[in-house]
């Protein structure tokens, strides 16, 4: 049996999808949620007292199979932690798309000139640019500073050979700012294109990091400056967004039987 580093696996109910965890990962980012709740926090219950255990290749394509039989199964997004950190990341993706799932992979970018081969054009790479600025970058991170400069190459790498990229940056008042955040909108125009999709989202402050969560209004300013550059700028802000359908723990606590 072949491990893997997933550890928690939840099911949206609203769009058929199952949001798979990983537990590792290759950066420490001073303002990781997993800092925080390594749990995901949609759930109702959020569950503290789930046992750490990570799943074998095998067991997550019978944990799949079972869910799509129980509930139906459409999309798969990958998370953590980094997914494409995981040894097992190739076969865990032939896993997915031989259920035939739409798959998202949320990453950091940093691997993904050695993973690319085992993703489909289809899927969707959604990238964290934690900052545009080196010094920044590292210090944010944990990575060096010239590491950046890789993120960025496999960015407009994995652009060129068409695959469906998306940017993410968290704004973070006083280090990812409003300016900021313009910057990286400035790096997708010139270096993919004006209808490269750009989200922001909400800095949530935990525990071992200084900064204070950002205000509705900054995160509005900082989705105006984007659209300067951008055609399709989406704020993911808990000011606005509103609970979709249920969120049902799947692994380590299961609503589905079995074995």
């Amino acid at each position: 049996m072949t491990k893997t580093s997933i550890y928690h696996i939840t099911y949206y109910d609203y769009d058929k999808s199952a949001y798979v965890q990983f537990l590792s990962c290759n950066f420490r980012c001073l303002g990781c949620i997993r800092r925080k709740l390594l749990w995901d926090h949609h759930l109702e219950d959020i569950g503290r007292d789930f046992r750490i255990e990570l799943i074998e290749v095998e067991k997550l394509a019978e944990i799949l199979n079972i869910v799509d039989k129980e509930f139906g199964l459409k999309r798969a997004v990958l998370g953590g932690g980094e997914p494409t950190a995981d040894p097992s990341f190739c076969n865990i993706m032939k896993i997915l798309h031989d259920l035939g799932l739409e798959v998202s992979i949320l990453t950091n970018g940093y691997l993904l000139d050695k993973v690319l081969k085992c993703i489909h054009r289809e899927d969707t790479l959604e990238i964290s640019i934690k900052s545009i600025w080196p010094e920044k970058y590292a210090m944010y991170t944990g990575r060096k500073a010239s590491d950046l400069n890789k993120v960025l190459n496999n960015i407009e790498n994995a652009f060129k050979q068409g695959y469906k990229v998306i940017i993410e940056t968290i704004l973070i008042p006083e280090f990812n700012d409003v300016n900021d955040v313009e910057e990286v909108a400035k790096f997708i125009a010139t270096h993919l294109n004006t209808s490269t999709p750009l989200i922001i989202d909400e800095y949530i402050p935990v525990p071992t990091a200084p900064w204070r969560r950002p205000t509705y209004e900054e995160l509005v300013e900082a989705k105006q400056r984007a659209e300067k550059h951008l055609k399709n700028v989406i704020l993911r802000s808990s000011y606005t967004m509103k609970p979709k359908g249920k969120v049902h723990p799947i692994f380590p606590k299961n609503t589905v039987n079995m074995p």
